[in-house]
């Protein structure tokens, strides 16, 4: 299993201020993003920050080059204006869209990925998809910056979940009215003082704005993230997997339950 804690980055490009000149913000770095679903998709600028993404645990912020840039650009040519249904497959295809920003102009397609179409421009187009594809996902493993820590994180939020459904969910705020739901309907709320929030925050402090990682051996159990929110800041995650039992999983897992105890005492007054 791969964890990663994921935020987000931001890019602010400001010209350069010469004598009597009014200050201007620099044009955007040419870029291309292809999106395959709500939750998998990449994204690349000319000479600057890239992002590759299909799951929660797979989710890589890099740099690149200008080089790089104009080799992805190559493999995506092919699909720049769209890819249109197949007409002897016309079900069953993954919608998506690729948007192309050059020279400041902004071009958005929306495409068909169908890799069972036979149609031999179809097929053309999937080969240069998939090409693209796993040259960024190659260089986003090598190259991965997770972002740093929030400065000041307002919110943790531990969730669990198995097979993709939420089981139970703990909120806590700093300084605010906390809150406990389940999957039965269940929700209880509680106070949370600064003092608490900031012994729960301990407990997983090692974990910001790092990444650990172990191997998953045992694929059908309960996983889940923490959650770190600062307002005007992108959440960041620490992702866990029961069936995760080598490197920092442990400690992980310990954690969890002590930060669980403590959100329990909390709940019930005691």
């Amino acid at each position: 299993m791969r964890n990663l804690i994921i935020g987000a980055a931001a890019l602010l490009a400001v010209a350069a201020v010469a004598a009597g000149v009014a200050v201007a913000q620099d044009t955007p770095r040419d870029s291309i993003t292809a999106v395959y679903s709500e939750h998998s998709f990449w994204t690349i600028e000319d000479g600057g920050a890239a992002r590759f993404r299909v799951s929660q645990r797979d989710d890589y912020r890099f740099t690149v080059t200008h080089e790089e840039f104009l080799r992805i650009r190559e493999l995506a040519a092919p699909f720049r204006d769209g890819v249109p249904v197949c007409e002897e497959n016309p079900v069953g295809v993954t919608r998506g869209h690729v948007v192309w920003r050059i020279d400041g102009v902004e071009q958005r397609s929306d495409v068909h990925w169908d890799w069972t179409c036979p149609d031999p421009d179809q097929s053309a187009r999937m080969a240069a998809s998939d090409e693209a594809y796993r040259v960024m996902r190659e260089w986003g493993e090598a190259r991965h910056q997770p972002p740093p820590a929030l400065p000041d994180p307002q919110i943790l939020t531990l969730t669990n979940l198995y097979w993709g459904r939420t089981t139970a969910e703990w909120v806590a705020p700093r300084g605010g009215e906390g809150r406990w739901s389940q999957a039965d309907g269940q929700t209880r709320t509680f106070p949370v003082s600064e003092a608490d929030f900031d012994r729960l925050r301990d407990l997983f402090r090692p974990y910001e704005g790092v990444a650990f990682e172990c191997q998953r051996v045992i694929t059908d159990g309960p996983y889940g993230h923490v959650t770190w929110s600062q307002q005007g800041h992108e959440d960041q995650q620490l992702n866990w997997d029961a069936g995760c039992v080598t490197g920092d999983a442990n400690d992980v897992f310990r954690r969890w339950d002590e930060a669980v105890a403590l959100l329990k005492a909390l709940r019930d007054g005691g």
